[in-house]
């Protein structure tokens, strides 16, 4: 069989008139003036794509902080390595955020921002002889909260909390869970056996931290059950938080809450299709929106919220 090229002498065209249109001038970016100021500058950005979103979310914020309704910051580890946490703790003190959902790797992380006032990361090369991942100092404070919190019925966002304000830590100040736990912000953590290195350690109790941890998923079903036309922020976390945000929803509507019109985001450049899928579409179901922030969070995070402040101005101080 001999192939012929196609004649496209009687292709059908579509006016100009006819097609949809994506966006309007008035969308575009503008040319930015230096020293006029972030306000400025915020209205040089194009209402398009990322940025777009970023002003929708930045819009639900504010919305809901004058509402006085819920606005929960979900992070992973990364979000502490990027040096976001005095940010964190700034709009705690601001009541900007009302709620913490952390891992167990952002849980480490915070601890030994605390004690060091700097991040750290392991040596390859202790690969080799089993010690890549378990750090004394870590694993001994977080284990000894949660091993005296759980016979108080706390959960490990309180326990390792009041643990760090008993302490005379240098770099408390950064500490996300400490000044949660100092504002009454609740703040709940979710550890997964087996992948967070403080499970590790000598002073660990598997039933403890299962107590514990367990008493800290009703809490975040409890946050959850207050988020009706609130917001929920997803950031650097592609697996364990997305599941646990969508199954502590899960948990309340079981119970009888009535869950709608949040606006949910997820903050991550490298998100998992499953992340999307449960913060973006399934968490703000129904009646809510949802957007995915496809950019680096130690820029996104600081941008988001500088245009949060900026738009609440004298409402925060």
């Amino acid at each position: 069989m001999t192939i012929k090229p196609l004649s496209f002498t009687k292709i059908k065209t579509v006016p100009l008139s006819k097609r949809r249109v994506d966006s309007d001038s008035k969308d575009f970016a503008a040319p930015y003036k230096a020293g006029t100021g972030f306000e400025s500058f915020l209205c040089s950005l194009p209402n398009l794509g990322c940025a777009g979103d970023l002003f929708h979310l930045r819009d639900a914020i504010v919305s809901a902080h004058r509402r006085g309704q819920q606005v929960i910051l979900a992070c992973g580890g990364h979000v502490f390595d990027s040096g976001l946490s005095p940010l964190i703790c700034r709009l705690i003190e601001q009541k900007v955020i009302t709620g913490i959902a952390l891992t167990g790797a952002a849980l480490e992380q915070d601890i030994e921002i605390a004690m060091l006032g700097q991040t750290v990361s392991a040596n390859e090369r202790a690969l080799s002889d089993g010690t890549h991942c378990i750090t004394e100092e870590t694993g001994c404070l977080i284990n000894d909260a949660i091993n005296y919190g759980v016979s108080e019925n706390w959960g490990i966002g309180q326990s390792v909390g009041k643990r760090l304000l008993e302490s005379d830590l240098e770099h408390l100040d950064h500490s996300v869970i400490a000044t949660a736990i100092r504002y009454g912000i609740p703040v709940s953590v979710h550890p997964a056996i087996g992948a967070d290195a403080f499970g590790m350690h000598p002073a660990a109790h598997g039933e403890s931290i299962g107590a514990s941890g367990f008493r800290d998923f009703r809490l975040l079903a409890g946050m959850m059950a207050e988020a009706s036309n609130g917001v929920v922020i997803n950031v650097a976390s592609s697996v364990v938080m997305p599941r646990v945000l969508l199954q502590a929803v899960d948990a309340a509507r079981n119970l009888g809450k009535n869950i709608e019109g949040i606006t949910s985001a997820v903050i991550d450049p490298a998100a998992s299709s499953s992340a999307i899928t449960d913060v973006v579409t399934r968490l703000s179901h129904p009646n809510g929106k949802g957007y995915w922030l496809s950019g680096p969070d130690e820029i996104l995070v600081p941008l988001l919220f500088a245009a949060v402040l900026e738009a609440l101005g004298d409402e925060v101080v």
